[in-house]
């Protein structure tokens, strides 16, 4: 984990870079598809909805949720990526949804820029990446 400042436009705008988007969105879809069949099933997503970290933590520290509450909340999470609900989630239902969320995100966030802690591989982390690199050049 590493602390970052970012904000909402530092999301959106490496959103619309379509092609720094596209290579992180194919990049770590292919890291979660395990059995290289071009989808991701409910197992190879879990590990992903995991580090959404859709629970409340304090400092970091995880706080104890109730097992039958994640299995919930991680199968509606699975559900709303899974667009044609056949089970599985193409690329393009993994981008189209991801999208959906940093949008959420950035909204939420507004255009204050906000201290946050950033797992290593996470969106956030390689948008805030994306920025500093911009800048520097």
């Amino acid at each position: 984990m590493r602390v970052e400042i970012l904000d909402g436009a530092t999301i959106v705008n490496f959103m619309e870079d379509e092609e720094a988007f596209n290579v992180q969105i194919c990049d770590r879809f292919a890291h979660l598809d395990s059995d290289h069949d071009g989808r991701l099933s409910y197992g190879e997503m879990l590990k992903e909805l995991q580090c959404l970290r859709v629970f409340e933590t304090h400092f970091g520290v995880d706080v104890k949720t109730d097992p039958d509450e994640l299995v919930r909340v991680y199968d509606s999470l699975f559900v709303q990526f899974d667009h044609d609900l056949n089970g599985t989630v193409d690329l393009e239902e993994f981008k189209s949804e991801t999208k959906l969320m940093m949008l959420a995100m950035a909204n939420g966030m507004g255009f204050l820029p906000v201290q946050m802690v950033l797992e290593e591989d996470s969106f956030l982390k390689k948008a805030a990446e994306w920025e500093s690199a911009k800048l520097a050049a």
